[in-house]
């Protein structure tokens, strides 16, 4: 099966006419998410914790007057933790209409486009936090892990993040 089979039609059009990427790094690791589901980066602000979360979520912020659930990217994808850094930012995310997210990530690089010859499917031999991969992209000598985000950001995710945002209003 060729790479294309594996995608969605809509996917693999995104891919075919260049789809943009915000890239950013998780460790030493760099990762991509479409940039269509970027609403805004912001500099890592110290979120306020919420009880009775799971450890991956570090609370929530206010954001011009909006509330923002902000979960540790790295901790989600069972990743060591690290201290953060002065160059940590929080990345906001459109998850669906009426739902925003922010996660934690260690740095935010830049915007790429990856064509359809960029990207190969992700390996299966690849372990749990790498099961949320749409491919790899190959640019400049990089690779660069393209997440799925609302498959790494899964339903229970989606209904602590709205009783959280619930509770703070």
């Amino acid at each position: 099966m060729n790479h294309e089979e594996g995608k969605s039609p809509s996917k693999a059009r995104q891919a075919a006419t260049g789809e943009r990427y915000l890239t950013f790094l998780l460790g030493k690791e760099h990762y991509a998410i479409p940039l269509l589901q970027v609403k805004e980066v912001i500099e890592m602000t110290e979120p306020t914790p919420i009880p009775k979360t799971p450890a991956y979520f570090k609370g929530i912020i206010n954001l011009r007057g909006q509330v923002i659930s902000v979960l540790d990217l790295r901790a989600k994808l069972q990743m060591d933790k690290i201290e953060n850094g002065p160059k940590t930012a929080i990345i906001i995310l459109d998850i669906d209409p009426e739902l925003s997210v922010g996660v934690v990530v260690d740095r935010v690089n830049s915007v790429l486009a990856f064509h359809t010859e960029d990207i190969s499917p992700a390996p299966e031999s690849l372990t749990d936090r790498e099961t949320h991969l749409i491919g790899v992209a190959r640019k400049d000598e990089r690779m660069t892990l393209i997440l799925d985000i609302r498959s790494a950001l899964d339903v229970n995710d989606a209904t602590n993040i709205r009783k959280a945002q619930k509770q703070a209003a």
